[in-house]
């Protein structure tokens, strides 16, 4: 009897998927009762009691029926009652419970014919029980599916990693000298580069080529290396930096930050937002997706449509009545996310889906998917 968990995402990104994992694996190991079995695939170096790592293939998304194939090899050897994937793999016949991050590619448009979209698809279908990490996430998902049951599909927030706390103002100084960074500066977190622009990172960046004249600086935290840009010889324009970070580091670069700017379209929850008011850090932001539910009245919104919108909010936010506020009310806001409610919620879907298991609830469902994937699997090795 055991719990498998396929560390599928860890091979193909670091982002704040693997931050979730990362956060609630060790405490799923305290609150379930059974032997946890990590799938490492690639890019998974954690060691933590009570979870065994196991290596795994490599994933490669053109061959998923066979994939899904030994997956189920892996469960019936561990026994498995239930499985979950950090991404969206499944097995054949094993019940599954999926952590559903975002519906960022149906909601923005984008092509589901391609592969990894089906195969989103499929794990959704796949899955008895979901788990979402926002309301609005949950909200979307039953409007695309709604054959979905909504009784076994339900929503727990992240939580806020014990590093986003104010820092020291003398930490902070440290910090900025070491980037050289001599004025007030704002901050943008991930990659400035997505599909269908859905961070809406150019809305910032045009905001800041369209301004005559600016007294503050830009610090990128990941993402792209190239910078979209640099400061005029007079110190006219902002000088952007691009830096990667540690929690802690990245804690000491909100606390010292004028803001985060995160003007994103679609959000599953909107990690950054929550790690920045944590630290005390006022942020600027649209309403779109989860980030209205995540930052209620703690953020400056924004529709994300208008550089002269945007201009004057980073104007506004400078403000110390409106910073205090937002520091105030974010710190507040920020209390409510807490990893240890999400590993609840998670033992207590993977506890419900054994129990069904046991009892044969989906086994029918199964057996016919089985029967599906293996014909989908002779399909892949024709082509």
């Amino acid at each position: 009897m055991a719990l498998v968990i396929d560390g599928v995402f860890f091979q193909l990104a670091q982002s704040g998927i693997t931050r979730i994992w990362r956060a609630v694996l060790p405490l799923l190991a305290q609150k379930i009762d059974m032997p946890i079995v990590f799938l490492d695939r690639g890019g998974f170096d954690e060691k933590f009691e009570g979870i065994e790592v196991v290596p795994f293939p490599s994933y490669k998304s053109k061959y998923n029926a066979g994939d899904s194939q030994l997956l189920e090899q892996v469960c019936r050897h561990y026994g498995a009652k239930v499985f979950s994937s950090t991404y969206y793999s499944t097995p054949m016949e094993t019940p599954s419970l999926l952590l559903v991050y975002d519906m960022i590619p149906e909601r923005l448009g984008f092509d589901l014919s391609a592969r990894d979209w089906r195969e989103k698809e499929l794990a959704i279908i796949h899955a008895r029980r979901h788990l979402c990490i926002s309301a609005n996430t949950r909200k979307d998902l039953l409007e695309f599916y709604p054959e979905l049951d909504p009784k076994t599909t339900s929503f727990a927030y992240c939580g806020v990693d014990a590093a986003f706390t104010p820092r020291d103002p003398q930490a902070i100084t440290e910090f900025r000298n070491r980037l050289g960074l001599t004025r007030p500066y704002f901050m943008f977190v991930g990659s400035r580069v997505q599909a269908n622009n859905y961070k809406n990172a150019s809305l910032f960046f045009d905001t800041l080529s369209e301004m005559k004249s600016a007294d503050f600086d830009v610090l990128c935290v990941g993402g792209e290396k190239e910078t979209p840009g640099s400061a005029t010889s007079d110190g006219s324009s902002p000088r952007i930096v691009q830096v990667d970070l540690d929690d802690d580091g990245l804690a000491l670069a909100y606390s010292g930050a004028a803001a985060l700017v995160y003007p994103s379209l679609y959000e599953g929850f909107g990690l950054p937002v929550a790690e920045a008011m944590s630290s005390h850090c006022p942020v600027i932001c649209t309403n779109h997706g989860s980030l209205a539910e995540v930052t209620a009245d703690a953020a400056l919104h924004i529709s994300g449509t208008s550089t002269r919108e945007m201009a004057a909010a980073l104007q506004q936010v400078r403000d110390p009545a409106v910073r205090q506020r937002l520091i105030e009310r974010g710190a507040i806001q920020a209390k409510q996310f807490r990893w240890e409610p999400f590993a609840d919620a998670m033992a207590s879907s993977i506890q419900a889906l054994a129990a069904e298991g046991d009892r044969g609830v989906h086994r029918d469902f199964y057996r016919q998917w089985a029967q599906l994937r293996k014909l989908q699997g002779e399909v892949d090795i024709l082509v």
